[in-house]
């Protein structure tokens, strides 16, 4: 059985992150729907937490399959880069809020290292 990689988990982690986005923000979301989109998202509240949260599952997404090319071509300094960064986001924001998603990035970081320092 093949073991998924590092860059697949992370694009499952951003398909997930939408999903769950569109649930929990889905009357956010209709309200926007129904009003002008134009310029409706302000700096602060409910509609700018919606935005933000969905902002991140397209990049979530994209740095994931970035990284499955990363592993495909053995380019173990982009792979080392990145465990580096998943971690520490994932440590920051599991210590901010630990009822979160973040310790998936910890774990997706720690594999990424622990695969890039045996390459």
């Amino acid at each position: 059985m093949k073991r998924h990689s590092a860059g697949h988990w992370l694009q499952v982690v951003g398909v997930g992150h939408a999903a769950i986005g569109a649930v929990i923000y889905r009357d956010v979301f209709a309200d926007m729907v129904r009003g002008n989109l134009l310029n409706s998202v302000p700096d602060r509240g409910d509609r700018a937490a919606a935005f933000w949260f969905m902002a991140a599952a397209p990049t979530l997404w994209m740095g994931g399959r970035l990284l499955r090319s990363a592993e495909e071509h053995k380019d173990i300094p982009a792979q080392r880069a990145a465990g580096v960064v998943l971690t520490a986001v994932g440590v920051t924001g599991t210590a901010a809020m630990p009822k979160s998603g973040f310790p998936t990035l910890v774990g997706i970081g720690g594999l990424l290292l622990r695969r890039s320092l045996r390459g």
